[in-house]
């Protein structure tokens, strides 16, 4: 949920609920939550801040990483997985326009030495990592198309480092587009199978069909990679 639908939400709570949520519910609620019913107070122009540093549940002084890991860390288990996922799920949705907004201020040679670190970090560690990680394969190709949107030319003591992460998209394309190759066949061949010798039904043509798009897929990205298209230079994919 975000700011604004937890701000439609809260906006006609009284301030005692408000105040409540803020003190000793405070441990219940998301982050975001805490964040918007604090505003929303004083737009009200409800003097808080003595209330809340009596109570000690909720501190100006706290990080927004030690909110959410306190609130994390009241959640059950299962609680906790659904959060975590929803996060992430947030994240990456919105991963482009996060990359772009935190280069936004940054000068040419900054975002070039921001570049470089990227590169450095993926050959340290011989591959990409997560996708928080700043040698993510996302970050790499956001980053890259960033400098090229500015028209900025890479120095050349970058070439041979950029060149040894531009085999490694390569090998990871390669694999993606052979699992969608593996796929696509499983699919095709147990969708004929059973419309075939079991006069299966629609959701058996839409194996074949699925099955044969991912075949289709994979054959034609390999071509593309094997005719030395640009793919791993003009865009990013995720996993």
């Amino acid at each position: 949920m975000d700011i604004e639908t937890f701000r439609k939400r809260f906006a006609h709570n009284s301030d005692e609920e408000l105040i409540l949520m803020l003190t000793k519910n405070a441990s219940k609620y998301n982050p975001d939550a805490l964040i918007v019913a604090k505003e929303i107070l004083k737009e009200r122009n409800v003097d808080i801040e003595d209330l809340l540093k009596n109570e000690n549940q909720y501190d100006d002084d706290l990080s927004e990483e030690e909110i959410e890991r306190r609130y994390i860390e009241n959640l059950s288990p299962l609680e906790q997985i659904e959060y975590l996922s929803n996060v992430r799920v947030n994240f990456e949705d919105n991963i482009e326009e996060i990359v772009e907004d935190n280069a936004r201020d940054l000068t040419d040679e900054e975002l070039i030495s921001n570049f470089e670190d990227i590169l450095n970090k993926v050959i340290k560690e011989s591959g990409f990592g997560d996708l928080a990680d700043i040698h993510s394969k996302e970050n790499f190709f956001i980053t890259r198309n960033i400098i090229e949107k500015r028209q900025i030319n890479i120095p050349d003591s970058l070439n041979e480092k950029l060149e040894y992460v531009n085999n490694l998209t390569r090998k990871d394309f390669r694999k993606k587009f052979n699992r969608s190759i593996i796929f696509g066949l499983v699919l095709l061949t147990l969708g004929l199978v059973f419309t075939i010798g079991a006069n299966g039904g629609i959701i058996f043509y839409g194996a074949i069909l699925s099955g044969l798009g991912l075949t289709v897929a994979g054959f034609s990205g390999k071509r593309q990679l094997k005719n030395g298209a640009q793919i791993v230079l003009d865009s990013y994919a995720k996993k």
